[in-house]
């Protein structure tokens, strides 16, 4: 959900000095108690929190949040909730459930609607927001897919569409086509394109 600044340039110097790694890993599926909606619904169901206080967060807040991520579907992309997240099959081992995701309003740390959504929301309130792509990860664009010679590409026949691709500096890429010569990475943000939906529950303002 961080913002996520993709260098097509650096691709091409990671991949010609063999510095990327196929296959990067995903999140770890753990099987829960509940199924993904149970555990969402139980989530909103128990998250707000009646006493609310009247401070209402504002730019230059800073502010501690826990969230649901999901798209249109209702997928699940990403949470901070270990619940959801184990349900979901969203679970990463090693990632710190307890603490939320903290960060400074209208800094620019956060994509544009999310920051916007939690405006206006008050400690202990939970709200559900839909970002449209613009305001998350922006439109889908074909001047993001980089070409690279397979020549210039370590290991290039064990690529495959859809294959993700992680540089050593941690950013990600995916196979989009493979030609007789090239190999087209995928530069957008695997979530570029798509609107997204936020449930969020506002734990700490400072």
């Amino acid at each position: 959900m961080r913002k996520f600044i993709l260098l097509p340039i650096l691709l091409m110097t990671c991949v010609a000095i063999a510095g990327c790694k196929s296959g990067a890993k995903d999140a770890t599926p753990t099987t829960g108690n509940l199924d993904c909606k149970t555990a969402i619904q139980t989530y909103l169901d128990t998250a707000d929190m009646k006493g609310r206080g009247e401070k209402e967060i504002t730019k230059g807040n800073n502010i501690v949040v826990d969230y649901v991520g999901r798209l249109s579907d209702q997928e699940v992309f990403d949470t901070s909730v270990e619940s959801v997240a184990q349900a979901c099959g969203k679970y990463q081992a090693g990632r710190d459930y307890t603490g939320g995701l903290a960060f400074q309003v209208g800094a620019g740390q956060m994509i544009a609607g999310f920051d916007q959504g939690v405006e206006g929301m008050k400690l202990g309130q939970t709200k559900t927001i839909t970002i449209p792509a613009k305001d998350a990860y922006g439109e889908w664009s074909k001047d993001k897919l980089v070409a690279i010679n397979k020549a210039k590409v370590p290991e290039a026949d064990k690529y495959t569409v859809g294959t993700m691709v992680q540089t050593d500096y941690g950013q990600v890429f995916k196979v989009y086509e493979i030609t007789a010569t090239q190999i087209i990475f995928d530069a957008n943000h695997e979530l570029a394109g798509k609107d997204l939906i936020f449930d969020i529950t506002v734990k700490e303002i400072k």
